[in-house]
């Protein structure tokens, strides 16, 4: 029975479908990736919202992302006006898909603003606002469980 129910495990493994994983940087990142973001976790971003990190890991079970986005001065509050603020969770970033990709420096941030939210489909978002180097970086990572 142990022999059976290991090899249905592989071959279940072996069926499954993956995806790839991809990291963007700076200038390679598209509007395409900000749509995505934008519609899987619900974020509009201000004018002039420019893309420093995205990494998109397709590789697991679940597909999970991660995006650092610098906020033009004078657009915090704009962007506060976001659902993951309003109406989210303001615990302190937990799911940090991008810790290990050296654009992601979610630790050395200044006056920071969390904000996290369950979303549909048992999907969960996380958003971390602050000063880094003295501009107004954004830190974001979604997951699908």
């Amino acid at each position: 029975m142990r022999l059976f129910i290991h090899l249905f495990s592989l071959l279940l493994v072996g069926c499954l479908n993956f995806g790839d994983d991809v990291e963007l940087v700076g200038a390679e990142i598209t509007g395409k990736e900000m749509i995505q973001v934008s519609e899987l976790i619900g974020l509009t971003f201000p004018n002039g919202t420019k893309s420093i990190g995205y990494y998109f890991m397709g590789s697991g079970i679940d597909d999970a992302l991660s995006i650092k986005v610098s906020i033009p001065e004078g657009t915090k509050d704009e962007f506060l006006k976001n659902e993951i603020f309003q109406n989210g969770n303001n615990s302190k970033a937990s799911i940090q898909i991008g810790r290990s990709r050296s654009w992601w420096k979610l630790d050395e941030l200044k006056d920071r603003i969390d904000g996290s939210s369950q979303l549909p489909k048992g999907r969960y978002a996380e958003c971390t606002l602050g000063k880094e180097e003295g501009s107004w970086v954004a830190y974001i990572s979604w997951m699908s469980t």
